[in-house]
């Protein structure tokens, strides 16, 4: 094991005392096996499908090859076998590689046949157990559907036209993790499998968040009979409802919220980016009598706006003849309005924790998706196979995000920073991981 990177050594003695006590461990240098090890022992739960007379690599172990390489800034099923045989002998400490390194087409193939609850399942509790995370009631679960279009073939004379995998993503904006992910079968959308999700899932206490095309009526009760709550945008599948909190929502209305309102909070804050000022309103309010149609809404309790005001500064040339200076600053505003229906009393707090949350999975995940592990350029067909390589994506992404503070350094820097020398580097990002809580 090479010399651990100097911001291990600044680890202090209290989080290398916990790290020993909570792993059991006497020896540091230990500490990259033993965490794998108690992985891959998770990992022998998986169901295995294959002939066992003719099985060359052990699941759990294609699966750890797998997770590793992806930790290390590797996506293909290409990248991954080459980061393997590079890196064989590491491999060899803690697995059996029994068959030695497969293929790229044999990780494809073997991925393709594990069920991937079962792996999400197992990948998630061992993140809660490294990380002490726990899902809990009162937490935020962000819903949201992604498409990787990667893997969309079009009909050649060879073969058939093959629909990309579409699939549900559940958040938990609590813990930074990918709870579940559910394929969306090619002859149905994401309306009616959310509901069946709802349906077949312990939501109680929960704050369920959705985007506007799954603001649908079954959906709202679908939610209330699983005792959890809503914060549902509304926008023009669902006209009536949309015409009528913008007709509710005038200037007036919002500054009697503003000063006051007994049944109604009001929030607001002011980040700046890239040369702009944005101003975040939010409105929330239990006034709902006046709305006839309330009562076709399961469990609606308050209705909000979100306004998003954008302040600009450009630069313009000075037309005006005899004009001393040629150029002049132009300030340009834009205003956004964005419309909610909830189960939630009026908690103004809780109301706008839940919608910021809900940007999380677009912005957390689905771009480090694309962005980070290119999973929007894989053009693997075999959708199974391709679904466990988002969620061992996923689980990545979570383990990589808890030690970023450790780091002070972007994902895909770290990314690197691991593939460069896994033998050395592992130990120091495996004590981050560790002490992460």
């Amino acid at each position: 094991m090479g010399k651990p990177h100097k911001k291990y050594e600044e680890l202090t003695n209290l989080e290398i005392k916990y790290i020993k006590d909570k792993l059991s461990i006497t020896k540091i240098k230990d500490l990259d096996t033993v965490l794998f090890k108690r992985l891959k022992e998770k990992l022998k739960e998986l169901k295995d499908v294959r002939n066992k007379n003719m099985i060359s690599y052990k699941i759990w172990d294609v699966v750890m090859c797998v997770i590793i390489a992806s930790l290390a800034d590797n996506d293909t099923w290409e990248e991954i076998h080459e980061f393997v045989l590079e890196n064989y002998k590491w491999f060899k400490s803690f697995l059996q590689m029994t068959g030695g390194v497969p293929k790229a087409a044999s990780y494809e193939r073997i991925m393709g046949l594990i069920d991937s609850e079962q792996l999400n399942s197992i990948l998630l509790e061992f993140f809660n157990a490294v990380t002490l995370s726990t899902y809990s009631e009162d937490e935020l679960v962000c819903i949201d559907g992604r498409v990787n279009r990667g893997s969309k073939r079009k009909k050649t004379i060879m073969n058939d036209d093959k629909k990309p995998l579409n699939c549900l993503n559940i958040y938990s904006s609590k813990d930074g993790y990918c709870i579940d992910t559910i394929t969306i079968d090619d002859k149905t959308n994401e309306i009616p499998t959310i509901k069946e999700y709802f349906n077949n899932k312990n939501l109680k206490g929960k704050i369920i968040t959705v985007d506007a095309l799954n603001t649908q009526r079954d959906n709202v009760k679908a939610v209330i009979d699983a005792n959890a709550d809503y914060v549902f945008p509304v926008k023009g599948n669902q006209g009536d409802v949309l015409s009528n909190i913008n007709d509710y929502f005038t200037q007036d209305k919002c500054d009697e919220i503003i000063a006051g309102n007994s049944n109604s909070e009001y929030e607001t804050y002011i980040e700046k980016s890239h040369g702009q000022v944005i101003k975040y309103e939010y409105f929330q309010t239990s006034d709902i009598k006046w709305y006839d149609r309330n009562n076709e809404w399961a469990g609606l309790k308050s209705i909000g706006l979100v306004r998003k005001t954008i302040t600009s500064v450009i630069t313009v040339e000075n037309k005006r003849k005899n004009a001393n200076n040629k150029k002049i600053e132009k300030e340009i505003t834009t205003v956004e309005n964005r419309y909610f229906i909830s189960s939630l009393n009026v908690d103004i707090k809780k109301f706008s924790s839940a919608i910021r949350g809900h940007w999380l999975i677009e912005n957390k995940i689905h771009w480090h998706l694309d962005y980070t592990f290119k999973q929007d350029k894989n053009t693997t067909t075999n959708k199974n196979a391709l679904l466990n390589l988002e969620i061992i994506h996923k689980f990545a992404l979570a383990v990589l995000e808890k030690t970023k503070k450790k780091y002070k350094r972007s994902l895909i820097r770290i990314r690197k920073h691991l593939g460069r020398n896994i033998e050395e580097n592992f130990l120091e990002f495996a004590c981050f991981l560790i002490v992460s809580h």
